[in-house]
């Protein structure tokens, strides 16, 4: 009988093993699906990045300059370099620390000119320079463009693997994209030449500009901005292709070097981004 009950006692025993064991494995996994679908939503969405040494700054007041951006920031820390984009109302601060830029993230409202301004992480890890940011410290260089509207670094030509095209995705698009509306807010890096609105993962639009220079402007400036507060955010790649097909003129797409059946190039219409705070 105490033989019995030893064995008794003992595959109750091995039974609650098996349990715990499979139970761990269950929690490993869970925790595992959870970080996947942790770094999936911060892919698709770049207002859930995940920590960054740039900071992307929305509702930014009107007539906030980069030094009163920096005047009010650097009590996180150093600061390396900040692009400002008014016509979007929202910049672009990189940290030289990381943990810097964590501290902007997760402290409490910052209010710049009287008025609440919202940041979170950058998808990008690094600020390119161009000649519309400054770096407070003069820790880094700015390129700066040249007669023959391209871009230079350190004396060289830039060939990040630039195109003359670009591919935005939308993300949130909660107002409708149109190519009036990606005219307007591409325009003021260069001369746009075609664009195709299209969904295929999403809505997504390409951008032909005139030069690859210009659309490595547009990139910089309106990689991770919001076309609209809170929503219409853009991620933005070069393109694979070398020309866009335009085959009639209308919301989707639209020929710019193409003239109309008068003989006039078409007039960009008037289109007013409604940005709020």
């Amino acid at each position: 009988i105490a033989r019995a009950n030893m064995a008794e006692e003992h595959e109750v025993d091995g039974v609650g093993e098996v349990d715990e064991f499979a139970g761990d494995q269950k929690r490993i996994k869970l925790e595992e699906q959870e970080q996947l679908e942790q770094q999936a939503k911060a892919q698709s969405d770049p207002h859930n990045a995940p920590p960054s040494r740039v900071v992307h700054a929305r509702a930014v007041p009107d007539g906030c300059t980069h030094q009163q951006m920096v005047a009010t920031l650097s009590k996180f820390g150093k600061i390396s370099y900040v692009t400002m984009m008014p016509r979007m109302r929202q910049a672009l601060i990189e940290f030289e620390a990381i943990d810097d830029a964590i501290s902007c993230v997760q402290s409490q409202q910052i209010y710049i000119m009287d008025r609440p301004v919202f940041f979170n992480f950058s998808t990008s890890q690094e600020i390119t320079r161009s000649p519309y940011g400054i770096a407070p410290h003069g820790a880094a260089a700015v390129a700066a463009p040249t007669t023959d509207n391209t871009m230079v670094q350190d004396g060289e030509p830039s060939t990040d693997g630039a195109n003359h095209i670009i591919l935005m995705t939308v993300f949130n698009p909660l107002y409708p994209i149109t190519v009036d509306v990606i005219r307007t807010i591409c325009s003021p890096y260069g001369f746009v030449q075609r664009i195709v609105i299209f969904r295929k993962n999403g809505l997504q639009v390409l951008v032909e500009f005139e030069s690859s220079a210009s659309a490595t402007r547009a990139k910089q400036q309106l990689d991770g901005a919001d076309i609209y507060a809170g929503c219409c955010t853009l991620k933005i790649e070069f393109a694979k292709t070398t020309r866009l097909n335009v085959y009639k003129n209308d919301e989707m797409t639209w020929d710019f070097t193409a003239q109309d059946q008068q003989g006039t190039s078409h007039v960009l219409r008037t289109c007013t981004l409604l940005i709020w705070s």
